[in-house]
């Protein structure tokens, strides 16, 4: 059933992204990179703060809730910590802007920019408190219950995206779009939440969830911050239409960064059942699985994304944004290390070790930062959008060689050699096909796609003879489209009571 539950995740991701991406390509050719980069920033600025929202408790909910608490009770408990956590987000995000904007004296770009800033917490207060449902739905690993929202989000918002810039209307009207397809999820999450029962709030259960949540705090507030700083910087160094073609690489290149999601969501609750049984070599064979199907089937496509980054660009967004064809090859990359070392961050979480998790993320965070300030700023390197994204693939690179190292101090059973083989495989692949792309040779589109043709065929012709790609891998392979087995488990999750 697991591979039912990681198949459905990443091919609703898929579709959603393909969905985004179709919806982008309008919303930028139209609106152009300056409305693009304000609400991107407008949405940064709010996230920033998201780990007041938690405070650790939706990661203490999935753990206490797989490891067998009393359902209900976790339930209310969460819920009456969740909406106090949020309360006191949106006052520290109100604080912050009329701080900044009264004793400060600090102008934002434009009007528009503090506009949008409102909207955009006003849709991510909603979706804070919609948690409760989200979160225990992650806790009992039901995926179709997780992806079914989502979809009815996506499909109204980026109509609505696509029918407001057609209308010549910009950043405030696709912020209000967010909003709005926010609103239509409510029932959605009411109708698929029918089954559970809301208990008891227990102060006993309360105080575990804080107390559990403590060394949490410190990891929510690094990933947050990890994930929203390259924005809200960038504006600050540069300008929101710079920040209009780093977001435009991102969101194009930021496709496999759903599969980090879907693998955190799964992985995290079966490692931390596995850990508390003492099944490690369940750890470990999930691990190889994994890693060997991302090695085998992803990092292909990966590359030749990066490689292709210029080709891409131009036919999706148009020649306005070429600034952003580094940016998304970088990015492509960079979100690939973010997929490769999930499982490792998981092993960690999942044994309980949120201090360690924390530590590491702390680390990783200062180097961030410090990172983002020599390369993105003017005063610095200067390389604008471009340094932003190499920041970002240095401390993706950074945090998943402390993530293997602790792993594997905590479960001496994994091996990083595996993983190291295909590495170093994939740089010299990219290496070498870059630099033939880059010779101008390649020019033409028939030219184009043979090179496509030639790299997949010498890459997996090359697997085949080393020996790394067998009968099994392209099984697995297939069985991402075993849609009889995927009908059967979301029938038997939308029925459950």
């Amino acid at each position: 059933m697991l591979a039912q539950k990681l198949i459905l995740a990443y091919s609703t991701r898929i579709f959603l992204q393909l969905l985004q991406v179709a919806a982008s390509i309008v919303v930028a050719r139209v609106a152009g990179p300056t409305v693009l980069g304000t609400v991107a920033f407008g949405l940064a600025y709010v996230s920033m703060f998201l780990f007041l929202a938690d405070l650790g408790i939706g990661t203490a909910h999935i753990k206490l809730v797989s490891e067998g608490k009393d359902i209900g009770k976790c339930i209310t408990t969460y819920a009456v910590l969740k909406f106090s956590y949020t309360c006191l987000f949106a006052l520290i995000v109100l604080g912050t802007f009329f701080f900044q904007k009264t004793i400060a004296h600090y102008q934002f770009e434009s009007s528009t920019h503090e506009h949008v800033i409102f909207i955009m917490l006003s849709a991510v207060l909603i979706e804070q408190l919609l948690y409760v449902p989200k979160t225990t739905f992650s806790a009992r690993t039901e995926q179709a219950k997780q992806s079914i929202p989502e979809i009815v989000k996506s499909i109204p918002y980026h109509f609505i995206r696509i029918t407001v810039v057609l209308l010549g209307y910009g950043a405030m009207a696709l912020a209000l779009g967010n909003l709005v397809s926010t609103l239509l999820t409510i029932p959605v999450f009411i109708y698929l939440f029918r089954g559970y029962k809301f208990g008891n709030f227990d102060k006993k259960l309360a105080k575990e969830y804080m107390v559990m949540s403590l060394p949490i705090i410190l990891l929510g507030l690094s990933t947050t911050l990890i994930s929203s700083l390259d924005k809200v910087l960038l504006q600050y160094f540069t300008n929101s239409t710079c920040l209009g073609y780093y977001t435009a690489g991102f969101r194009v290149g930021g496709f496999i960064l759903l599969l980090a999601n879907t693998v955190g969501l799964l992985f995290f609750p079966l490692f931390s059942e596995a850990a508390g049984k003492g099944y490690f070599r369940f750890i470990k064979e999930k691990i190889f699985k994994f890693e060997r199907f991302s090695f085998l089937f992803i990092m292909p496509g990966v590359i030749l994304v990066a490689i292709f980054s210029d080709t891409i660009i131009k036919i999706l967004l148009g020649t306005q944004y070429t600034p952003s064809v580094n940016i998304m090859s970088i990015i492509t990359i960079a979100m690939f290390l973010m997929v490769l070392n999930m499982p490792y961050g998981n092993v960690i979480t999942g044994m309980g070790d949120f201090k360690l998790a924390s530590i590491i993320n702390l680390l990783t965070l200062i180097f961030f930062i410090a990172a983002l300030f020599f390369l993105s700023s003017p005063n610095m390197a200067n390389l604008g959008a471009t340094g932003t994204a190499v920041a970002v693939l240095l401390s993706n690179a950074f945090i998943g060689i402390l993530y293997r190292v602790f792993a594997k101090k905590k479960c001496s059973v994994l091996s990083n050699k595996h993983g190291l083989k295909f590495s170093l495989y994939g740089v010299a692949n990219f290496c070498l096909f870059r630099t033939t792309y880059s010779s101008q040779f390649v020019i033409s589109s028939w030219q184009k796609l043979l090179f496509s043709v030639i790299f997949i065929v010498v890459t997996y012709l090359s697997f085949y003879l080393i020996g790394w790609i067998k009968k099994d891998d392209w099984k697995d392979l297939l069985s991402l489209f075993n849609f009889k087995a995927m009908k059967k488990y979301i029938k038997s999750e939308v029925r459950s009571t």
